[in-house]
């Protein structure tokens, strides 16, 4: 309820008499299970200080019976947004707070349409709230990240002359799941070769062969909280043009998880390791921010690149990622997830971050 009663009193300070979390096929599920508990695909969270309730259908009565204590409304059929609407009555609201960026126009449409009130926006006030994380959350964040690296060094036993990038992400997913991972976080990324200098690219048909790096991108899933960890190995002995480009990637996103804290702006963190790796020669290949918030989501408040003005807020879990992408020869990208606190970063990852072969 602690938690609640810190964002009546948010939305209280803006002049907002009800909140409204709409939530179909999982639009906005991160919010919904941060104020409620509730984890299914459709629901609505209407809610102030005096009273909460939670509108879903019947593939979810019990589920929601067992993991809020929000009062429960049935959906069973006819108008959907005529159930709200006849929710929202109770509280006869002039001003109700909207999640604008998770929620589709027609869906607002027809909630206007439905209610006659002043609609404003919550999102900065979850997005701030979502990114100082409680000690709970934290906990959950270091399991998943235990998981994850775990069925890192798993998986990389199986690195072998010939096997797929999409057999080594399935063997990899299937590791995550099998040391107690309630899913993954996102679609595991295993791409080898000049594929590597694809910083999102996708586990393919290509045969993995040595010679060549690969690139490992992963995070398993724990009570809700995400991990999100990137490693790049060598399969064989590396020239020392990759060994050179490993160790400045390395040296940059060393100098920003020893330089980064509360007391730095997310752009300030960023340039730590962004004006090394210009000093270096390969300020063109860095393409992408450093980091990102990692909670309910894996890619959430606050970020860290080169146009965030705001102070790290402590207690935010961020990632430190740099990266060197080369078109057409390879990539290499080092992440390691941290505790922003007062005075510093806590590194919550433990793998060795030194380049390693397989």
């Amino acid at each position: 309820m602690e938690r609640l009663n810190r964002f009546f009193d948010k939305i209280e300070q803006l002049g907002i008499d009800v909140a409204l979390i709409y939530n179909v096929e999982y639009s906005s599920k991160p919010s919904t299970y941060y104020l409620s508990g509730f984890t299914g695909s459709l629901s609505v969270l209407v809610l102030n200080r005096d009273e909460q309730f939670i509108i879903t259908d019947s593939r979810y009565f019990e589920q929601a019976r067992q993991q809020t204590k929000f009062h429960l409304v049935e959906y069973r059929n006819g108008d959907f947004f005529e159930n709200i609407k006849m929710v929202l009555d109770r509280f006869k609201p002039r001003t109700i707070g909207l999640e604008f960026q998770r929620i589709s126009h027609n869906a607002f449409l027809k909630l206007s349409e439905k209610i006659k009130a002043n609609f404003v926006p919550l999102d900065t006030v979850l997005d701030t709230m979502r990114s100082i994380k409680e000690p709970q959350e934290i906990e959950n964040i270091k399991k998943a990240i235990w998981i994850s690296e775990k069925a890192f060094l798993k998986t990389i036993e199986s690195v072998r002359d010939g096997i797929t990038e999409k057999e080594l992400a399935a063997e990899f997913e299937y590791n995550m799941k099998k040391f107690g991972a309630d899913s993954v976080a996102f679609e595991t990324i295993v791409i080898s070769g000049v594929r590597t200098c694809l910083p999102h690219g996708r586990p393919s048909n290509k045969k993995i062969v040595p010679g060549e790096p690969i690139t490992f991108d992963f995070g398993a899933v724990v009570s809700g909280y995400c991990a999100d960890i990137t490693r790049t190995v060598f399969f064989g002995k590396p020239d020392d043009e990759f060994k050179r480009i490993y160790q400045t990637v390395y040296e940059a996103q060393t100098l920003a998880l020893n330089g980064g804290s509360a007391k730095m702006k997310g752009k300030s963190v960023d340039a730590l390791a962004r004006d090394y790796i210009v000093q270096k020669g390969y300020g063109q290949y860095f393409g992408h921010g450093l980091g990102h918030g990692i909670g309910l989501e894996v890619h959430e408040s606050p970020r860290v690149n080169s146009t965030n003005e705001e102070l790290l807020p402590e207690s935010a879990v961020v990632t430190v990622e740099p990266g060197i992408y080369i078109e057409g020869k390879y990539g290499v990208r080092i992440e390691e997830d941290v505790l922003v606190k007062k005075d510093s970063f806590e590194k919550l990852t433990n793998l060795p971050r030194e380049l390693m072969t397989v």
